[in-house]
């Protein structure tokens, strides 16, 4: 089973909508991956988004209780895949975490749709978050199917 983990800032929006849509496609799929998620700077007593629930219900996510994660080397050495949000938090994790050389990237470089950054939508309107999920969901579909070549 192939360990994929999304990284981000807190662990509240970003990193959970690629963690959770990611696994209900792999599931769909019945590919062998296992999905986490963690934040480089991740408190668990800040609470999610209730806009980050809806949305993933939207697609077929069942409820699910998500408390934040931060990113530690432990989870960091577990994972076999490591997919950040921007190219801050890849600089993070490779600085903070030696030996993810090879199995950091950014979701949208790993996906193949550039170097960019997927923008935090924390504390913004709705309308942000739906935009950055679109980007998301994207980006997680790429990967996927570049991860099915390699898990089959």
């Amino acid at each position: 089973m192939k360990k994929v983990l999304f990284v981000c800032t807190g662990n509240t929006c970003r990193s959970v909508l690629a963690h959770y849509y990611a696994a209900l496609l792999a599931g769909k799929e019945g590919l062998p991956l296992e999905f986490s998620s963690a934040g480089l700077a991740a408190d668990p007593a800040i609470p999610q988004p209730p806009i980050v629930a809806r949305l993933l219900a939207k697609e077929g996510v069942p409820p699910y209780a998500h408390v934040p994660v931060p990113l530690t080397a432990v989870l960091a050495e577990d994972a076999d895949l490591i997919l950040c949000m921007t190219k801050a938090h890849k600089a993070g994790v490779l600085s903070g975490f030696p030996g993810t050389e090879k199995k950091a990237h950014t979701l949208l470089e790993y996906a193949g749709m550039g170097g960019g950054d997927i923008a935090d939508p924390f504390g913004l309107p709705d309308v942000f978050y739906f935009t950055i999920f679109k980007a998301i969901k994207a980006a997680v579909s790429a990967s996927l199917d570049r991860l099915k070549k390699e898990v089959k």
